[in-house]
């Protein structure tokens, strides 16, 4: 053996048998040496010098998707008992020498089926297609299934192009069937379809199920041959069944944990920099043949369509892309050595618990906005309470929490809930709200608990005594205005999880540290809220090119994603100069490195609100971050040239990024190709994207007509630009091509008319609106939102938080309202002097409460589900006390 050999076994021999005795000394009592192992070597990388924060995201990681795979199972049931009835005579590749026939319109083969499970999940129906023109792709055939009265009771069209691709369909029912009893499925051929279908058909004996029975072919009697289907059956998982594989996910994330520590031990002892370069190195060039990949479809083959713009985004958009991976990769390297906090691993989890509470609370309130019906109204409001109850409840640590009384509490309100459930003999929406309700009863009861076992009535009384005035009178109006809410209520339910919830944080104990602590975390949790929102849209909300050319994403109204998204740039903006605050005196280089997360973050949030092409969200965010900017620079004293330089690099960075943000809202929605539309939207498939259109379709938006729309809403004469009405024969609002030739678009010719002044309206017809509540305001209140039209027919709202206030409860809770909000501002101003110079989060109650303010001058925010009014109710306790 050569000097390189010896120096081999020498340097590894010795930890290879250590390792072979380690797996052998696990392998005669695996549970209490993985416990040793666990409290031993990785007990002790637990706690090595710099590898805390590193430890606990792996914690973090795999405990997080242990917890979503146990949750799948129950009680969300995603993974289900399934039992597959196949065919066994037959595979795919030989269905092309089966009988068969070509299947047109004017065919019929009804097939009679007896299932053998009484839940049937999904029916896979072996069909081949035969597609002469790029016309026949879009094309679609039915499949119905009938009970044996004939009636039907599952119907799906299934498109030529899936089939001729997959040789099959595959249909869901998903419902309960009988045993014994005849049913019938068929497929259904429409007239205008031209391609060439083939529906094969076998001999029972060699298809070896029961399934299938007699076939009727053209209405004659065939009980030699019937159609070629698989059935999957389904069932949930008994409770033995559910215990069984949650142990085995529990101990699969044991196995997991222990491997991977001892990786990243290894990792960190043999792997030397030079190593850890390379791989970097590799990642990089992975990027880069990626980025490569995807331009040939995009601009060189133009798979998406449009013209030369388009082109030239995606392209951008790419460039773009590989700028802020790579930044991602190697922005460690080329940065200083950054300043970590010691920080405890249950403090991270604590942290890591209030910001997913917070995200999730968030994203709840985005889906009661989009609400229309009043079930979502009702689960939301209840899952918003309990994410807050979580929230609040990691401001204590693990040994407030882990008592007595908690231990009561938690086992008996288990209890009742399970009773309280049990006894309900109603339908699964009424069960939903049940179980909802015992989650708020059961959280809200743990966090009252953990208050009042530290509340003191000494200190209490001492604290009121030491109240400031501004406290005081603070006090005093939010009182005031909470008493008239409660007494000219009426019917309104709201006005209770508009102030008890939030009182609170005044019973909380919590230091400044915290208190800041609690603001990061609640930024965190909005922006984390934004990526699920963001990942949602991308999937399942395309931009279309013509009644919807103002992007909504998650929400059906522009007008509800502006005011989320203004929501989301006061976190942004906040993170970002919390972060700029801690890199003070490094260069503004240094500054973009150490901040390059932050800064993309901020890009794509500016991003997404000028694709609203929306007046209200484009006026807010400006005031927002102007003033916000303003008060940064007054509080650090930083220069004019300092403050230009970081709002042009927001500038800069925000246009360089939009055709990154264009180009995945326009292409991701077509490649996943599972558009979700809301029964409140347009359901016209003529102009709205369905599933199965081509990626080209002309009913995405291109760049040329994006940018023709953003600029006519801002030079709009008419007050009306929601996409029927055009100004001036040559500028053109919608598509005139073919696609769009029968769709009746009215022309309006821009000239001075009377009648075009009359209907001259910037606010969109607003004005209207505030007179008609204007003039119904009273002291005591209105049990409805608003008045009536002239045509008798109710206003929604008042678009105005402040009109909407006084005429739901009274004038002089309108003007207390007023004076609320103008003393939250000079508060909001106030906290960031005394507590600013700490931490820069301090900005984010005065950009929330900007944006609530200016928002509510043109939108009815001032609720506790819209996200800018909880976080205008959630900011207030915080400025009340000190």
């Amino acid at each position: 053996m050569g000097r390189s050999g010896q120096n081999f076994v020498t340097k590894y021999g010795k930890s290879g048998f250590k390792t072979l005795g380690f797996l052998k000394n696990i392998a005669n009592n695996p549970i209490s040496n993985i416990i040793d192992i666990i409290k031993g070597d990785i007990g002790r990388e637990l706690s090595y010098k710099g590898k805390t924060r590193r430890n606990a995201f792996l914690q973090i990681l795999i405990v997080t998707l242990a917890f979503i795979m146990l949750i799948r199972v129950y009680p969300v049931r995603a993974y289900e008992k399934h039992t597959n009835s196949r065919q066994k005579a037959f595979e795919m590749s030989e269905l092309a020498n089966l009988d068969g026939d070509l299947f047109g319109c004017n065919d019929k083969k009804l097939q009679t089926v007896y299932f053998s499970s009484g839940h049937l999940y999904s029916i896979k129906m072996y069909v081949e297609c035969a597609l002469g023109s790029e016309a026949e792709s879009a094309q679609s055939i039915l499949f119905r299934l009938y009970n044996d009265e004939f009636s039907c009771i599952y119907e799906e069209e299934y498109p030529c192009e899936s089939i001729a691709g997959d040789g099959y369909i595959e249909v869901l029912p998903n419902m309960d069937v009988a045993l014994d009893t005849a049913y019938y499925y068929e497929l259904i051929v429409p007239e205008e379809n031209t391609a060439q279908i083939f529906v094969p058909v076998a001999p029972r004996d060699a298809l070896g199920q029961t399934e299938n029975s007699t076939l009727y072919i053209d209405g004659i009697i065939n009980d030699e041959v019937c159609l070629i289907a698989d059935f999957d059956y389904s069932r949930q998982l008994s409770a033995v069944e559910v215990l069984g594989i949650w142990f085995l996910i529990i101990a699969a994330a044991v196995v997991l944990y222990v491997l991977i520590m001892y990786a990243a031990i290894f990792c960190d002892k043999r792997l030397g920099v030079s190593v850890k370069k390379c791989l970097k190195y590799a990642v990089s060039a992975i990027i880069v043949i990626l980025a490569v990949i995807l331009f040939v479809p995009m601009v060189v083959l133009n798979k998406f369509g449009g013209d030369w713009m388009d082109r030239l985004f995606f392209t951008i958009a790419l460039v773009i892309g590989v700028f802020w991976l790579m930044g991602a990769l190697w922005g460690t390297y080329f940065s200083p050595k950054g300043k970590f906090l010691k920080t405890s691993i249950p403090h991270i989890w604590r942290s890591y618990i209030q910001t997913v509470s917070f995200a999730l609370l968030f994203y709840a309130l985005c889906q009661y906005v989009n609400a229309d019906r009043e079930l979502y109204h009702m689960t939301n409001t209840r899952w918003m309470l309990i994410f807050m109850a979580i929230a609040l409840l990691m401001m204590y640590n693990e040994k407030q929490l882990l008592n007595k009384l908690s231990y009561v509490w938690l086992g008996l309100s288990a209890i009742c809930s399970f009773a309280y459930c049990g006894s309900i003999d109603a339908d699964e929406k009424e069960l939903l709200v049940a179980k909802l309700t015992c989650g708020v009863v059961m959280a809200w009861g743990l966090l009252l608990i953990n208050i009042l076992l530290r509340f003191r009535i000494g200190k209490f009384w001492k604290g009121i005594k030491q109240l400031k005035a501004w406290q005081l009178i603070y006090g005093a109006l939010w009182i005031a205005f909470a008493t008239f809410m409660f007494v000219y209520r009426f019917e309104k339910t709201w006005v209770f999880t508009a102030v008890l919830p939030f009182m609170a944080l005044l019973f909380i104990n919590m230091t400044e540290r915290a208190r800041r602590w609690l603001l990061n975390n609640f930024a965190n949790g909005i922006l984390l809220s934004f990526a699920f929102v963001t990942a949602f849209s991308l999937i399942h909300r395309p931009h279309h090119y013509w009644r919807l050319y103002r992007y909504g994403g998650i929400f059906h109204t522009v007008a509800c994603t502006g005011m989320y998204l203004a929501v989301v740039l006061c976190a942004a903006l906040s993170k970002l100069y919390a972060r700029f605050k801690d890199n003070t005196g490094m260069s503004i280089r240094y500054k973009l490195i150490q901040c390059r997360g932050e800064l993309f973050m901020l890009s794509v949030v500016i991003d997404f609100i000028v694709l609203t092409i929306s007046r209200t969200a484009f006026l807010t965010a400006a005031v927002t971050v102007i003033l916000t900017v303003l008060l940064d620079a007054a509080v650090y004293h930083k220069k004019l040239m300092t403050v230009l330089r970081e709002t042009g690099t927001f500038v800069i960075l925000s246009i360089g990024c939009f055709p990154l943000v264009f180009t995945a809202v326009r292409t991701i929605p077509a490649v996943v190709n599972d558009p979700v539309r809301y029964d409140i939207e347009l359901q016209d498939n003529d102009v709205m994207i369905c599933k199965d259109d081509p990626i080209d379709s002309a009913k995405y938006i291109t760049v040329r007509h994006f940018f023709e729309m953003l600029f006519l809403r801002f030079s709009d004469t008419t007050g009306d630009t929601a996409g029927i009405k055009v100004v001036g024969a040559s500028e053109l609002l919608a598509y005139t091509g073919e696609y769009f030739k029968n769709l009746g678009i009215i022309y309006v010719d821009n000239d001075d008319s009377d009648e075009a002044e009359e209907k001259y309206d910037v606010s969109n017809g607003r004005f209207e609106i505030f007179k008609a509540y204007f003039e119904e305001l009273s002291l005591r209140g209105h049990p409805k939102m608003g008045p009536t039209d002239e045509s008798g027919n109710p206003y929604g709202h008042a678009h105005n938080s402040y009109l909407q206030i006084a005429y739901n409860f009274g004038i002089i809770a309108g003007i207390i309202f007023l004076a609320i909000c103008a003393f939250s501002l000079l508060r909001a101003v106030g906290v960031m002097y005394e507590y600013g110079r700490v931490s820069a989060v301090y900005l984010m109650p005065f950009a929330l409460i900007t944006t609530f303010g200016f928002m509510s001058l043109t939108e009815w925010a001032s609720h506790p589900c819209i996200p800018a009014g909880f976080c205008f109710f959630m900011m207030q306790p915080l400025l009340i006390r000190r």
